[in-house]
């Protein structure tokens, strides 16, 4: 007789909004034989028999997660947390713990956990109750070996209760993966898989001569360094303490590459000397520049077409679509490649990439 095939494991990776297609490319491009199961603009849920230290390599995501439980829609009423409450009791984190090995985990005899819950749509009952429901099934599974806490715990878990779809995750690690370890680190500075993906898709090469011109803490120079090779990083402000920030979180690392305090609106670079290049300019939320936005704008769009080389690629990140629309149009010689909006805490910016023509 036969034995039954186990049934692959699922996985659940997260990330901003409007990130989804980069995503997918890193999906196919680092975890083969991934097997697509669902996709939204703000998670992908797949089939993988790999290790799942393989997800722990994404850039582009905010976390990644084991799927535990899956199902339909849970009901709004408290009768339905009731039967979800005694599904859960059969649940065996013990499984789910035992496949994190292969990601580094190392399981204690006695661990903590903490539960974080997503709720949408209208009910009866509050996020609260539902974690009290996972929280006493799991305590209850483990004779005493688990313990639940509100932060700095063992295990991280998700459940997510949606319109149409209902999950319970077991994070990958023990902090998220688009948390990166920085020297200096801002409110302002960009998520990392948003700076991953002004980077990414300026489609770099081994040869470019990369620019990010309003470099901040160096979120964007520092994922186009770390990602992938590169001939020079160039990367300034008009803050002194921005190109001492970002000096700091290269450390000595990633040579070539050059911290300037500049002007962006006149940088000290010859014509044509760039290759491709990543702006994520002052928004006018959090921080306005003198000159206002659009004179930012106007000087630093006019310097950009200056020194990129023809049909090199520019990322630019801003919430000003009309504004920038219009200097685009006056100032010519640019080709908008793409223009999407993504999720850049609880904000929703236009993510640009622009192409300098002839």
């Amino acid at each position: 007789m036969t034995k039954p095939k186990a049934a692959r494991a699922q996985y659940l990776v997260t990330f901003p909004m409007g990130l989804d297609g980069l995503v997918m490319d890193e999906l196919q491009q680092k975890v083969p034989g991934f097997a697509l199961e669902a996709r939204t603009s703000r998670d992908i849920c797949f089939a993988y028999d790999g290790s799942p230290a393989d997800l722990l390599s994404l850039r582009s995501v905010s976390d990644a997660w084991l799927v535990l439980w899956r199902s339909g829609p849970l009901g709004p009423r408290f009768a339905d947390l009731r039967l979800f409450a005694e599904q859960m009791a059969k649940l065996r984190l013990e499984d789910g713990i035992t496949s994190l090995r292969a990601a580094g985990f190392r399981p204690k005899h006695h661990m903590t956990f903490v539960v974080n819950c997503s709720l949408r749509g209208q009910r009866a009952y509050r996020r609260v109750d539902a974690i009290a429901a996972v929280e006493r099934a799991l305590v209850g599974n483990s004779a005493g070996r688990l313990r639940p806490v509100r932060e700095n715990a063992d295990l991280r878990l998700w459940l997510h209760i949606g319109v149409e779809e209902t999950h319970l995750c077991l994070a990958l690690a023990h902090t998220p993966l688009g948390l990166r370890q920085r020297a200096v680190s801002l409110p302002t500075a960009l998520p990392a898989p948003v700076a991953y993906a002004m980077a990414a898709l300026t489609k770099p090469r081994p040869d470019d001569v990369f620019l990010d011109p309003m470099c901040g803490t160096g979120s964007i120079a520092l994922e186009r360094a770390e990602n992938w090779r590169h001939a020079l990083i160039l990367a300034g402000d008009r803050e002194p303490q921005a190109v001492a920030a970002v000096r700091e979180n290269f450390g000595p690392r990633h040579r070539p590459r050059e911290f300037l305090l500049w002007d962006a609106t006149a940088l000290p670079l010859p014509k044509h000397s760039v290759s491709a290049a990543a702006c994520n300019p002052p928004h006018g939320v959090q921080m306005r520049p003198a000159q206002g936005i659009e004179a930012l704008y106007r000087g630093f769009l006019a310097e950009a077409g200056r020194v990129l080389k023809p049909f090199a690629l520019l990322t630019f990140l801003t919430p000003e679509r009309q504004l920038t629309d219009r200097l685009l149009r006056e100032a010519g010689g640019w080709s908008i490649e793409r223009c999407f909006v993504i999720d850049l805490l609880g904000q929703r910016p236009y993510l640009y990439v622009l192409r300098r023509m002839l």
